[in-house]
């Protein structure tokens, strides 16, 4: 039987094409592989450290850890908290998704910790946050004197009878960097204070003078 030539060239033609594609998907997934690895290697070695750096590293944040332990104390706090913000992916028209997660924590071992149920949260759920922090003033504010929201049923469901937030700054004093949010579970640790002769508004000033103290170190982490 004879083949019609033009059959041949088309399954010819036909085969050269699957070739090709097949080359190109080859090219392709290879050039995947060969960036997966590269993404994996670098991730790896950025976190890789030498002893010394391991070291300052360490210092660098439990000298924080302490910071923040001797607020709480002084203050009588319940909590005292770092929360900073990151973005975490992008919404559907590019816009960054705004987030923050609590990196340290310092609390009373007569209250639970909100380190575990404070990571990824979404910014846009607790704008009450950020008039409270532009105001700078570090006031300790009754959670029943603020409205019904998000906020302050998180702050609820934890115990929080009073609170105060005060910026952080990125190290040009203007980029936002997070914030420290200190909690009282209970108003009688704020009278013992005031029963001692510290005035609120003193109270108010300590806090805000170790706040910025914690923003140094902070901004100045390697």
């Amino acid at each position: 039987m004879t083949t019609n030539p033009s059959i041949v060239e088309h399954l010819s033609s036909s085969k050269d094409i699957a070739l090709m594609i097949g080359e190109i998907f080859g090219i392709f997934v290879v050039g995947l592989c060969i960036g997966l690895m590269g993404a994996i290697k670098k991730n790896k070695s950025s976190f890789k450290f030498t002893q010394k750096q391991s070291k300052l590293f360490s210092e660098q944040h439990s000298r924080i850890h302490e910071m923040l332990t001797e607020l709480r104390v002084v203050s009588r706090a319940s909590r005292c908290i770092i929360f900073q913000f990151h973005n975490s992916g992008s919404f559907a028209d590019g816009t960054s998704i705004k987030r923050f997660s609590v990196t340290h924590e310092s609390s009373d071992p007569k209250v639970s910790s909100i380190l575990l149920e404070s990571q990824d949260v979404f910014l846009t759920r607790y704008t009450d946050i950020v008039p409270i922090m532009q105001r700078q003033s570090g006031e300790i504010i009754d959670v029943n004197n603020i409205s019904s929201s998000v906020f302050r049923s998180g702050l609820e469901i934890n115990n929080v009878e009073y609170f105060s937030i005060i910026p952080l700054k990125c190290v040009d004093g203007l980029t936002p960097l997070g914030f420290v949010c200190c909690h009282w579970c209970s108003a009688e640790l704020l009278n013992e204070i005031e029963k001692e002769g510290i005035s609120r508004n003193k109270l108010q000033e300590l806090i805000i003078n170790t706040v910025q103290n914690i923003n140094t170190h902070l901004t100045h982490i390697k």
